[in-house]
């Protein structure tokens, strides 16, 4: 061996054990990089969610059914690190989504939860300085983001949540009772479909296959014939009795009548009111009249036409939006403001039985409403003292006796909402024919008639696109009644973006009153004390599709048409009425309502909680 080659191999050796060492200790520290990120950001999406879990907590109490969400003081301005947070959220698989939903949120304000009184205190109890929670306020009064924001190391981690009042039309379909007050039991069939989230505090029956395409839950079911319910998402979630109990609809009812105080007003005092507020519309009018000498008191209780804007609409600056007329329902006689006799069968056939009361005309350029009284009994009956006034309006109409909900444009032409508004039937005092007072304690349970169908505004485009689809032409009254939705164009509807929506509530019954072909309601529907049903369902020949564009809330099932089993193919086959085709308004959970809208109590609903790094 040559000298000097020992020392040559020696420092080969030596550069090769050098490379692998720092191979190694580079591919350690990568590692060791890692690992510790990895750390960081399961320690920070830890205290993210904690810190968001502390939000809800502290929040909760700003949440109010009816009125909305009350926090005390937002902040003006940006928060420096939200630009950051929605790149990320936009980066994700369902980016585009969100990016829709955040066109609904102000973010020109704030409020940092630091503000709030306790709240550091309890982050620092609990280990988690340095997260920042902060809530963003949607322009709708009754949802707001709320964003958890955490860092440790180099790791960034942000945890939110759509927060809510606990509204209840985040079913599609919610029914305490599931038959009829004879016991007469209405059943789902074949060609029913539920689009979106499903709620039976009862046991549901099945002939056939309805199609369940959202989340379901209910007490139990009991399929009679054929194959039972398609489910388009995991199996159903049988209730508990606790669940059952928490979304007792008789105590959500008391509840939401107890509220809807807080946002209408008589309109002699809404008239004068600088915030905004409904209009309450009473169930009695009292007169006096001279008869033989005497000052005899006659009382009248009055029922409400609530009329909605024509198809076409206004080009006009000032457009009518709402036209309202009342009916005499029943007259009754005093001469002591004691004893009470009902002469409503004995009034004169000149006397009024009912009239115009007021239109509500909405200003573009200003965004106003003007309330134009029509004539000297609608000035009486509201207890004004001129025929026009502007309005500080919240879109509230409260009838205390019935209300029949009709088209400007006449019978049969659809009904158009265009904007926000809350139609309610509710409580108030009703005669007593046994001692011939009036009782302020019984109440009358006011209910909704639907006379013609009820389209938004900004959908006009939509049905005209899927009656173009169906090769089917017309006037717009014509495409409404002739075009079905079915699951083929369902999409259309739930994918367009827009502002409108209509809440009908009714402490006892909503009614479809007039059978229209392939009758449609874009409303959110409400029936506490009672049902939702087709006045004469069971007469004359089948009438097709029934579609709600929205969601329905019952207390007990009422029925929209009769079937009949066909053995030979093993089908539902429609004899009378209407089949159902309900369709889950997903706006809702987007952060669209309306003022009066029911919620359950004052209760903070957690609609999504998502996390970004």
């Amino acid at each position: 061996m040559r000298k000097g080659s020992i020392l040559l191999t020696v420092m080969v050796i030596l550069l090769v054990v050098s490379a692998i060492g720092t191979g190694v200790f580079v591919a350690f520290q990568g590692y060791r990089n890692r690992a510790e990120y990895n750390w960081q950001l399961l320690e920070a999406s830890y205290r993210a969610s904690n810190g968001l879990n502390l939000g809800v907590a502290f929040l909760k109490k700003y949440f109010s059914g009816l009125v909305g969400i009350r926090i005390p003081s937002w902040a003006s301005g940006s928060v420096n690190w939200f630009s950051d947070f929605e790149k990320r959220v936009f980066a994700q698989a369902d980016g585009t989504a969100w990016k829709n939903t955040f066109e609904l949120v102000d973010k020109t304000r704030y409020y940092d939860l630091v503000f709030e009184r306790g709240f550091s205190e309890e982050l620092k109890r609990n280990g988690l300085d340095g997260v920042k929670v902060v809530a963003f306020p949607f322009q709708s009064a009754h949802y707001l983001l709320l964003v958890s924001r955490a860092q440790v190391g180099r790791a960034v981690v942000y945890k939110y949540a759509v927060l809510s009042t606990n509204f209840l039309n985040k079913y599609a379909y919610f029914t305490e009772k599931e038959t009829q007050t004879d016991g007469r039991i209405i059943y789902f069939i074949t060609q029913d479909t539920i689009d979106g989230p499903f709620r039976s505090n009862d046991v549901i029956r099945v002939r056939g296959s309805p199609n369940f395409k959202g989340v379901v839950e209910f007490a139990g079911i009991r399929v009679e014939m054929g194959a039972g319910p398609i489910y388009g998402n995991p199996p159903p979630r049988y209730l508990t009795a606790k669940d059952i109990e928490e979304y007792n609809i008789t105590r959500i009812k008391e509840s939401y009548f107890s509220q809807l105080e807080r946002v209408v007003m008589k309109v002699s005092d809404a008239v004068k009111s600088s915030v905004p507020t409904g209009l309450r519309l009473p169930r009695t009018f009292q007169e006096e009249r001279k008869e033989g000498g005497k000052t005899v008191l006659y009382r009248k209780m009055l029922d409400y036409i609530v009329s909605l804007k024509e198809p076409l609409g206004s080009n006009s600056e000032e457009a009518e939006m709402v036209r309202v007329e009342y009916t005499v329902k029943g007259v009754y006689k005093s001469e002591d403001g004691v004893r009470w006799e009902d002469v409503t069968g004995s009034v004169k056939p000149g006397e009024k039985k009912g009239g115009e009361l007021f239109t509500l005309k909405f200003n573009r350029k200003k965004n106003s409403y003007h309330l134009v009284v029509r004539g000297n009994e609608a000035r009486e009956i509201l207890g004004l003292d001129r025929n026009e006034y502007e309005l500080n309006f919240n879109g509230v109409i409260f009838a205390e006796g019935d209300v029949y909900l009709k088209s400007m444009g006449g019978a049969g032409k659809p009904a158009l909402v265009d904007g926000r508004m809350t139609i309610v039937a509710g409580y108030k005092t009703l005669y007593d024919s046994k001692d011939k007072t009036f009782k302020e304690n019984i109440a009358h349970l006011g209910s909704v008639f639907i006379e013609d169908p009820i389209v938004y505004a900004d959908y006009v485009e939509v049905l005209e696109k899927i009656a173009a689809e169906q090769g089917k032409k017309g006037s717009f009254e014509k495409i409404v009644s002739v075009t079905t939705i079915g699951e083929e164009y369902a999409e259309l509807l739930k994918k367009h973006e827009s502002d409108d929506f209509l809440n009908i509530v009714a402490a006892q019954n909503v009614v479809v009153n007039q059978k229209r072909e392939n009758m449609k309601i874009f409303a959110s529907l409400y029936a506490f004390d009672g049902s939702f049903y087709v006045k004469d369902y069971n007469l004359g020949s089948p009438v097709g599709e029934l579609l709600i564009f929205g969601s329905l809330m019952q207390y007990r099932r009422g029925a929209v048409g009769t079937f009949y089993w066909d053995p030979r193919s093993g089908k539902t086959v429609v004899r009378t009425g209407y089949y159902k085709n309900y369709i889950y308004d997903w706006r809702i959970l987007k952060g669209l309502a309306a003022p009066g809208t029911p919620a359950i109590g004052d209760d903070v609903l957690v609609l999504s909680v998502r996390e970004v790094y």
